[in-house]
C-alpha cells in the first residue's frame, strides 16, 4: 500500500544527498572566510574534500547518522534565536552571547556536536566482512549488539538517563554558582 509519508526510495539517494551536504558546507566555509581567494579553486578544492568523504564509505555512514541530531540541533537554535527575537531583545546582543568571549553558547553546541560524532562514529555498519577459517571465503556476518558491548553500553536507556540528570545538575549548580539564573 503506498503512503504518502512512504520514504523508502530516499534511501536509495543517501549518497548523492551526503555528496551535495559535504560540497555546500565546505565550499561555503572557504567562500565565507575567503581562504584561497579565487572561488574557482574554492570549488574544486570543495570537491576533491567531497570526493574524498564520499568515496570512503565509513564517510558516508557517519555523516548520515549525524544528520538528524545536527538538524534538531539547529532547529533548536533557530527557535531560541526566534523566541529571543519576539521577546523583544536584540539580535546582536543575542548573537554575542552565542559567540561570545570565553563563556559564548557555541562551546556548549560543540561539545553536543563532538558527542554526536562520537556516538555515529561508534555505530558503525550492521554487517562485517569476515574471512570464514575452513574455506577461505569473505562472507558477509551480521554484528548484534552483544558482539558490540561499548554501543550497548551507551545506547542504554539507563545511562541516557543518568547522562542527562549530570548535565542538567551540571547547568543547575553553574548558573547557582555564578547567579546566571537570578533576575535583576
Amino acid at each position: 500500500m503506498a503512503t504518502i509519508l512512504d520514504i523508502g526510495l530516499l534511501k536509495g539517494f543517501s549518497d548523492l544527498f551526503v555528496w551535495i551536504l559535504v560540497f555546500v558546507i565546505v565550499y561555503g566555509s572557504l567562500e565565507a572566510t575567503n581562504l584561497l581567494k579565487n572561488k574557482g579553486l574554492h570549488a574544486l578544492f570543495a570537491f576533491v574534500i567531497t570526493a574524498v568523504v564520499v568515496l570512503t564509505g565509513g564517510g558516508t555512514n557517519i555523516i548520515t547518522a549525524m544528520a538528524p541530531w545536527v538538524v534538531v540541533i539547529a532547529a533548536v537554535i533557530f527557535f531560541i534565536l526566534l523566541l529571543t527575537t519576539f521577546a523583544g531583545v536584540d539580535q546582536k546582543t543575542v548573537l554575542d552571547t552565542f559567540a561570545g568571549k570565553g563563556k559564548g553558547v557555541i562551546w556548549y553546541v560543540s561539545v553536543a556536536l563532538f558527542i554526536i560524532l562520537i556516538v555515529a562514529w561508534t555505530q558503525g555498519p550492521k554487517e562485517e566482512k569476515v574471512i570464514d577459517p575452513e574455506t577461505g571465503e569473505t562472507v558477509i556476518v551480521d554484528v548484534t549488539q552483544e558482539q558490540r558491548p561499548f554501543v550497548g553500553i551507551l545506547t542504554d536507556p539507563k545511562v541516557l538517563g543518568l547522562v542527562l540528570l549530570i548535565g542538567v545538575g551540571t547547568m543547575t549548580l553553574a548558573l547557582m554558582a555564578t547567579g546566571g539564573g537570578a533576575v535583576k
